[in-house]
């Protein structure tokens, strides 16, 4: 006897999979770097300087890898709309890293995606000529791909050549690793505020909740780094919000702005007063003649007249 399936009284519901789907995060960074030279330490600190600034940022912790990169290293780096590049001595050696770049190089070329490449510890014109430990690192190339691939070696010479030729951040040049990590970091959103509908919208936001925290823990202890950690965010977001003002001539925006400086100049008068040190009685003046100017900025905008700071 024939059961048509519309008939059966039995509703069988299928077993869950062995391995459930997992969704992929739309990230818009994505971080190109060598694990073995900056994996634990320059990278590590890029990441969570971008993490802080609310950046979704992509970062490969696989310590081991196939022969080739995986459709998900790919579909990351065509989904971001900037690419991080971390060339270190040893970014070269590594195969993924360079079909990563060749990858990365392509979604500029037909994606317009912004390329940032850092040279940590590396002189820009070794890896745009690959000399040097680049030198090294090809000869072994040479030897493994030139018979039976020459083209792949030629598609990661090229690459190098290109990201060397970009803008970009030189280690060499900054002392302070600390300050180059949050200068890129920052640098890094600027550009996706950029792209993205609203940009001075969603720094000032961030800038707000960076202030908030530091601020918390400058109360918590009272420390005077602390309180100068505060002041040069504060400052930062005072110039994100004259930047505003400044466009929409808007009394809120204005308004705004200057209860944000006076926060800053309360601040400084503080450190003047608990440093009493000549620079601190110099900062707070020279605070004091800029928001001057900024007040007589707006004073003129009311009249009709714009000068300009």
């Amino acid at each position: 006897m024939a059961y048509s399936s519309s008939s059966s009284s039995f509703n069988i519901t299928p077993p869950p999979p062995l391995f459930p789907k997992i969704s992929v995060e739309n990230y818009d960074v994505f971080l190109s770097f060598r694990g073995e030279d900056t994996r634990y330490s320059f990278t590590s600190h890029l990441h969570a300087a971008l993490s802080r600034l609310k950046v979704r940022t992509y970062i490969d912790y696989e310590l081991e890898r196939g022969d080739e990169i995986s459709p998900a290293l790919i579909k990351a780096i065509e989904e971001a709309k900037v690419s991080v590049v971390v060339l270190s001595q040893n970014y070269a050696s590594s195969r993924w890293c360079l079909d990563e770049l060749v990858k990365i190089m392509e979604c500029k070329r037909t994606k317009g995606q912004i390329v940032v490449p850092i040279f940590y510890h590396i002189e820009p014109t070794h890896v745009r000529h690959q000399t040097g430990s680049y030198a090294n690192a090809f000869a072994c190339h040479d030897r493994r791909f030139m018979a039976t691939d020459p083209n792949k070696v030629l598609r990661w010479r090229l690459a190098l050549s290109e990201v060397a030729n970009l803008s970009g951040w030189d280690c060499l040049v900054t002392r302070m690793e600390s300050e180059l990590v949050e200068r890129i970091a920052i640098d890094v959103l600027q550009k996706l505020d950029s792209i993205n509908n609203g940009g001075i919208e969603s720094r000032i936001a961030t800038y707000k909740q960076m202030a908030q925290a530091k601020l918390e823990k400058c109360l918590r202890t009272g420390n005077l780094n602390d309180m100068e950690d505060l002041t040069e965010t504060l400052q930062q977001l005072a110039n994100l919000k004259l930047d505003k003002a400044l466009r929409t001539d808007d009394d809120k925006d204005w308004e705004e702005l200057d209860v944000t400086n006076q926060r800053i100049l309360q601040l400084k008068q503080q450190k003047l007063i608990r440093s009493g040190n000549p620079k601190a009685l110099e900062d707070y003046t020279a605070t004091q003649h800029q928001i001057a100017q900024i007040n007589a900025e707006r004073e003129n905008r009311r009249r009709g007249i714009y000068r300009g700071i």
